[in-house]
C-alpha cells in the first residue's frame, strides 16, 4: 500500500489505462477482426477517440496559454497544433458534411480528401511516408522519454531548454510515447499507426491535465505562492495537484463523446452508406493482412462477411479459396476455385474482350497450378490491351489495363511505363495512383 501511495494515483491510472488499451487492441486484432476495424478506421469509434482527446487537449491548452507563466507560449503553440490536427482528422469537416473535394485535392491528395497531411502520406507506402514515420517516431521518443528523463536527472542542457519554455510531459507517461513511437514506424502493417495516434492523443491530454493541476495547486492559498516553473519535481515527477480524478473524468468523456459521434455519423443515410463502404473495404484489406500472418481462419471469416455483400465477386471467392488451402482444406479450396472459373467464364461469354476477366482467369489457373493456360490468357489480354490503346492513345483506362497485364507478367518496367501514363492522364483516380506507386517500388531507381 505504501508503494502505491508513493507512486500516486495519476501514474497508476495512466498505466492501467495503457494496459487496458494495449490488451484491447491486441485481443481484437487476434480474435475479433471486425471490432478491430471499428476501433481503427476513419469515422469510426477509434478515430473519434483520437479527435476528442485532441479537442480536450486544445481546450486545456488554451486555458493554460491564457495565464502568465513560463509555458504559456508552449501551450499556445500546442493549442494551434491541436486545432490543426483535429481539423485534419475530420478533413476539415468533409467527412461530417460530405462535400466533394476540390479538383486540386483530387489530383494531388493521396486519399482524394480535403486535408493537407495526405499530400505527404497515404494508404500505401512511399519513401517520403517512411521517412516521416521514422522521424515522427524519433521525435515522440525524444520528447516523451529522453527529455523528461534528462530533466529528472537535472542535466543542464535539458534544464536550459525547460527554462526557455518547453514543457515536458510527466515522466510516468513515457510508455505512451515510446509505444506510439514504435507503432508509428508500422512494424506490423496492421493499421497500428491509428493506435499510435490514439496513445499520443491520450498522453497529450493527460499532460495538459497535469499542468492544469500543477498550475492550480501553485495558485492556491496553501500552495506557498510557488510558481510551478520553479520546481522540476512539479513538472516531471508526481503531480502536486493530484490530477488523477480529472484524468478519469476526461477519459470517460472521451469514450462517451466518441461513441455518440460514431452513432450520430452512422444514423444518417449518407453517413451509414459511407461507413458501410469503408468497413467493407476494411474487411478485404484486413483479410489480406491476416493471410500475411497465416491467420487463415480470421481471414476466412472476413471474406465470408464480405461475400454476403458481394456474393459474385470473383476476387473474394479466390482469396477465400487460398484461406482454405492455408487451413489444409483442399476440397473446399478446389470447390471455390471451380466457382471462380464458372463466374469468370460466364462474364467472358458476355464480354469476350474483357482484359479484366482474362487476368482474373489467369490468377485462378495459377492457383490451380496450370501456368500454361494462365500465361496464354495473359498474352490474349496483352493483345487486346495493345489494340485498345492503339485506337485511343489518350485513354487512361486502356493504359491502366495494359499496365496491370504487364505487372502480372512480371514485366515491371513496361508496367510502370503504362501505369505512369494512366496516372498522368487521370491524376484524380486513386486506383491509378495506387497502381503507379506499387509498380514504382518494383523498378530499381537510378
Amino acid at each position: 500500500m505504501t508503494f502505491f501511495k508513493k507512486i500516486g494515483p495519476a501514474p497508476i491510472f495512466a498505466w492501467l489505462l495503457l494496459l487496458v488499451v494495449s490488451c484491447f487492441y491486441a485481443v481484437t486484432a487476434i480474435r475479433f477482426p471486425m471490432l478491430f476495424i471499428w476501433a481503427t478506421y476513419e469515422d469510426l469509434f477509434g478515430e473519434w477517440m483520437q479527435v476528442w482527446c485532441i479537442v480536450f487537449t486544445l481546450v486545456l491548452s488554451v486555458r493554460l496559454a491564457s495565464t502568465r507563466w513560463r509555458f504559456r507560449w508552449f501551450f499556445a503553440l500546442l493549442s494551434l497544433a491541436c486545432f490543426y490536427v483535429a481539423m485534419e482528422e475530420i478533413s476539415w469537416g468533409q467527412r461530417l458534411i460530405g462535400f466533394s473535394s476540390p479538383e486540386y485535392f483530387k489530383a494531388n491528395n493521396l486519399q482524394n480528401e480535403t486535408n493537407i497531411h495526405n499530400f505527404l502520406t497515404g494508404p500505401y507506402g512511399t519513401t517520403l511516408k517512411a521517412t516521416l514515420s521514422y522521424g515522427l517516431g524519433a521525435a515522440l521518443a525524444i520528447y516523451g522519454l529522453v527529455y523528461p528523463l534528462l530533466l529528472r536527472l537535472r542535466v543542464r542542457a535539458a534544464g536550459a531548454i525547460e527554462r526557455l519554455g518547453l514543457a515536458a510531459p510527466p515522466l510516468y507517461l513515457w510508455p505512451y510515447f515510446l509505444i506510439a513511437a514504435y507503432l508509428e514506424t508500422g512494424p506490423f502493417r496492421f493499421n497500428e499507426g491509428e493506435i499510435a495516434e490514439l496513445l499520443v492523443g491520450i498522453a497529450l491530454m493527460f499532460t495538459a491535465v497535469h499542468y492544469r493541476a500543477v498550475r492550480r495547486a501553485a495558485t492556491q492559498p496553501n500552495g506557498h505562492g510557488q510558481d510551478p516553473s520553479d520546481s522540476d519535481s512539479n513538472l516531471v515527477g508526481i503531480p502536486t495537484g493530484r490530477p488523477a480524478l480529472h484524468m478519469v473524468i476526461a477519459m470517460v468523456m472521451v469514450l462517451v463523446l466518441a461513441a455518440g459521434t460514431t452513432i450520430a455519423v452512422c444514423s444518417s443515410p449518407a453517413g451509414k452508406n459511407r461507413i458501410n463502404r469503408r468497413v467493407y473495404r476494411g474487411m478485404e484489406k484486413f483479410a489480406g493482412r491476416y493471410i500475411r500472418f497465416e491467420q487463415y481462419e480470421a481471414a476466412a471469416g472476413l471474406y465470408h462477411l464480405a461475400l454476403k455483400r458481394s456474393p459474385d465477386k470473383v476476387s473474394l471467392v479466390r482469396r477465400l479459396a487460398t484461406c482454405y488451402q492455408g487451413m489444409g482444406d483442399e476440397k473446399r479450396f478446389g470447390e471455390l476455385l471451380q466457382k471462380s472459373l464458372e463466374l469468370d467464364m460466364a462474364r467472358l461469354e458476355v464480354k469476350p474482350k474483357s482484359t479484366t476477366t482474362h487476368r482474373s482467369l489467369a490468377r485462378t489457373y495459377r492457383l490451380m497450378g496450370n501456368s500454361e493456360t494462365a500465361d496464354e490468357l495473359l498474352r490474349i489480354a496483352e493483345k487486346i490491351g495493345k489494340r485498345r490503346l492503339k485506337k485511343n492513345r489518350n485513354s487512361a483506362s486502356a493504359a491502366y489495363s495494359l499496365g496491370k497485364t504487364y505487372a502480372m507478367q512480371e514485366r515491371h518496367g513496361e508496367a510502370l511505363k503504362s501505369l505512369s501514363r494512366a496516372y498522368k492522364l487521370n491524376p484524380t483516380s486513386r486506383s491509378y495512383r495506387k497502381a503507379y506507386y506499387r509498380a514504382k517500388k518494383k523498378v530499381p531507381q537510378d
